[in-house]
């Protein structure tokens, strides 16, 4: 055989084996897709699924037709039963009605119960009663006012003395007779005769303060600490007038001996006759209140005459 023979029958056999290995490869894959075919076909499950229709709703009974069927023999069961001892109930027969009720007559040994003494007393214990008391009148009288209206519970808050009662101001005295009050809005004087002078301490020390409201109260002329000065003068009150009432004194002292000084001064004048003395200590004793002060000064006026001008007459 030719090598052309060889080549030609070569091709042939290649091309036979080709399509044997192609078949092969086909029939394997047809039985891979019959095996998963079964085995998915015995896992799966089939539902339907099937929708009905709703039912109509029922409609309720006519309340005519509804009646319970009567009954020819309705049980009847007493009202009241005893615990103890319950009667069985005849369907068939009706309860007999209760007998009335009927205080029994007391027995002799209960009479001689009731007088003993001991009974006696535990009765009487027992039903006395206190007459009423001024607690129960008040009680009374609140659930009266209860009952009223409202109950105001700020009431009486403003007469509570932990609320109303605040402590005095303290005042620190100096050499020539003041008292000073160093609060934090403001600083007070208090003179010797009693009297207050106020400042507002707008230059104290060096750090300088400055309120808007108070400044608009002021514009408006209101004293943004009448509150607290007030306060102080009503704590400084009863010092203040102590204060004023020595000074008083002490004044009318110093005008007293003032005034025997100038009568002094009028009697051994040489320049006046005896005359005009008499009528300027006249005039002086007419010029006198009519007040305490005035009456010490009639006084020593009248000693001064006694004692240096015996001739003069003070008639007022």
């Amino acid at each position: 055989m030719s090598q052309a023979g060889r080549e030609r029958s070569g091709r042939w056999v290649a091309v036979l084996l080709a399509s044997l290995a192609a078949h092969l490869l086909a029939l394997s894959a047809l039985r891979l897709d019959s095996r998963t075919d079964t085995v998915w076909d015995s896992n799966t499950v089939d539902i339907h699924f099937t929708v009905a229709e709703r039912a109509p709703p029922a409609e309720p009974p006519e309340p005519s037709s509804a009646e319970p069927p009567s009954q020819q023999n309705p049980v009847q069961v007493p009202t009241v039963a005893s615990r103890r001892s319950r009667p069985s109930v005849v369907p068939s027969r009706a309860a007999p009605p209760e007998p009335a009720a009927t205080t029994p007559a007391p027995s002799e040994s209960e009479l001689l119960l009731a007088l003993d003494p001991a009974t006696a007393a535990r009765s009487f214990m027992v039903s006395q009663r206190a007459a009423p008391s001024d607690a129960s009148n008040a009680e009374g009288q609140a659930s009266q006012s209860s009952d009223a209206g409202p109950r105001n519970y700020f009431e009486g808050v403003g007469r509570k003395q932990y609320l109303t009662v605040r402590d005095p101001p303290k005042l620190r005295r100096h050499r020539d007779g003041t008292h000073h009050f160093q609060g934090h809005t403001f600083k007070a004087v208090v003179e010797p005769d009693g009297s207050v002078t106020f400042d507002d301490g707008y230059g104290q020390g060096v750090t300088v303060r400055f309120d808007i409201t108070d400044a608009i109260m002021r514009r408006r002329g209101e004293d943004p600490y009448r509150v607290e000065k007030n306060w102080f003068l009503e704590g400084t009150e009863e010092f203040r007038q102590e204060l004023y009432e020595r000074w008083q004194a002490k004044q009318t002292l110093v005008a007293i001996r003032k005034l025997r000084a100038r009568l002094l001064r009028i009697s051994e004048n040489e320049t006046l006759t005896g005359s005009e003395k008499e009528a300027r200590v006249i005039a002086l004793f007419h010029d006198t209140a009519d007040d305490e002060a005035g009456a010490l000064a009639r006084n020593a006026i009248s000693e001064f005459v006694a004692d240096r001008m015996p001739g003069v007459e003070l008639s007022r």
